[in-house]
């Protein structure tokens, strides 16, 4: 995938589970600015929902991301949390967004199980040869389900 050029922001209150601490959408969203500044990526939009919820597809601001990512190279977070913990949940959005051919950046660098799959999903040559062998083994299958 090329360079992100151009993005739309994502933020929700992100509850910390087992405390009372909430990572307020405010921090997300200078946290985002500054990344886009410091990347040169045009934060397009942002959008917010008010609601941190376990099905985040169904979240209205999630719903208008995924009606209308196109034209943009990415979808900014300021963690990978904002949507989901676990990266079954995550893998269909990642699915929907690259479609159309964005991808999930995150502002923060964290080392959570999920953050580093998401980061992986688009590291360079690994993710390019990850697709290629994805896309070979899809095709053999198509190939073995026709003969």
């Amino acid at each position: 995938m090329n360079k992100v050029r151009k993005a739309v922001g994502y933020v929700c209150e992100i509850p910390i589970p087992g405390t009372d601490i909430v990572i307020s959408k405010e921090s997300q969203m200078a946290k985002m600015k500054a990344f886009a500044e410091r990347e040169n990526i045009e934060l397009v939009a942002v959008v917010e929902d008010s609601a941190y919820t376990p099905n985040f597809i169904e979240r209205p601001g999630v719903e208008k991301i995924l009606a209308s990512a196109a034209g943009v190279d990415a979808i900014l977070v300021d963690r990978v949390w904002c949507f989901s913990r676990k990266m079954a949940e995550l893998k269909p959005f990642l699915e929907q967004i690259e479609a159309r051919n964005a991808k999930l950046v995150s502002a923060s660098y964290l080392w959570d199980c999920v953050s580093q799959q998401v980061r992986h999903r688009y590291m360079g040559a690994l993710a390019e040869k990850q697709r290629a062998a994805a896309a070979a083994k899809a095709g053999a299958r198509q190939c073995q389900a026709a003969a």
